[in-house]
Order: structure tokens, then sequence, then C-alpha cells
């Protein structure tokens, strides 16, 4: 085959330069987006996330670790304590790193599932143990 019979051309799909500017020639530059039928979901069911949300998804987490639920079938009871206790961990250091920047409601409740963690933590532990 000579150079002048091409069976397929290559085309510059990307949406910008190698300088990181948009592409004047970006043919899907004015297209919108498909829509999915995510977007037209009422916006009552949408919850923002926050970090009183976030804090209080990872403690919930960590309550069902330890409390055996969402463990590996047959995994022993200090193997999902540990995953928990690293739960716990995460919290702790979200707590250091967000000194500071957070609202009183929010201290208030990282202190509080801490406590309350820490409390069942060692419950379990104390249970684990022979």
């Amino acid at each position: 085959m000579s150079q002048s019979e091409k069976s397929f051309t290559v085309s510059d799909r990307r949406h910008f330069t190698p300088e990181g500017r948009p592409r004047d020639d970006d043919p899907e530059a004015g297209q919108a987006a498909p829509e999915t039928p995510e977007a037209h979901a009422p916006a009552s069911e949408e919850q923002p996330v926050d970090f009183s949300h976030f804090v209080l998804g990872l403690a919930a987490e960590a309550g069902r670790l330890m409390a055996g639920e969402g463990a590996a079938e047959g995994a022993p009871p200090a193997q999902t304590l540990a995953a928990a206790r690293q739960i716990v961990a995460i919290l702790e250091m979200l707590k250091d790193k967000t000194e500071g920047r957070r609202t009183a409601d929010e201290d208030a409740l990282l202190a509080e599932l801490l406590f309350q963690l820490r409390m069942a933590y060692v419950e379990r532990t104390r249970a684990v143990k022979p």
C-alpha cells in the first residue's frame, strides 16, 4: 500500500493543547453532556456532603465492624477490630488536620464520636481476649 492510500486517519480528539489551553477547533465544546437518569433526580434525594456527614459515615462503619457486621465471612474478630481501629485512627487524624477550621457543632460531634468509638473498642477488645 502506498502512502497516498490511507486505510485510516488519526484525529487528535483531546480537548486541550499541549500547553493546557482549550482547543479552538474542539468539535465537542459546544455539545451538552448526554443526559442521564440521575440528572433528573429530585433535589430532595440529594444529600449534601459536609464534614459532619463524612465523619458520621466513618463512625457508622467503625461501629458496624466492631459489631462484627460487614466483615468477610470467617474473619476473626481481631481482624474486624483492627479495621475498626484504623477508622478511629482516621477520625483522630481528621480531628488534628482540621483543628481551627471546624464549627462548634462539628467539634462537639467529632469529640463525642471519638469518645463513643474508643469506649466501644475497649469493650470489644476485652471481650475478645481470653
